[in-house]
């Protein structure tokens, strides 16, 4: 009994864990893709940062600004669930694996770009 209640009480606390890990990161790699939209659509004015990338790294760094955020979305839901049942989600455990194999691939494409 005392065994089953630390483990429920462990899953929860991890559940917070993942929403807010998930919540800063969601947020967080929103402002960035914003300031860097901005960067870009402000390129021409002095004093100010200039993007240098070409178009394919821009393309390519969206995209990993976007799993990011998907990864966090994915995150806070499998936190949730945990909350809620006290064991992890299996499901949001394989679809941010999944994330993390298309982030990998996606930053090999930054990197090729970027040569």
């Amino acid at each position: 009994m005392v065994q089953q209640q630390q483990s429920s009480t462990i899953a929860r606390v991890r559940g917070w864990l993942l929403i807010i890990l998930g919540g800063c990161l969601s947020l967080g790699v929103g402002v960035i893709a914003i300031l860097v939209a901005s960067t870009i659509g402000h390129n021409e004015l002095p004093g100010r940062s200039h993007w240098t990338g070409s178009h394919e790294m821009t393309v390519r760094v969206f995209e990993l600004f976007a799993t990011l955020f998907v990864f966090g979305i994915v995150s806070i839901g499998g936190g949730t669930f945990q909350l809620r049942r006290g064991r992890p989600s299996w499901l949001a455990m394989l679809v941010m694996l999944a994330l993390v194999a298309v982030m990998y691939f996606v930053g090999q494409e930054i990197m090729r770009a970027g040569r």
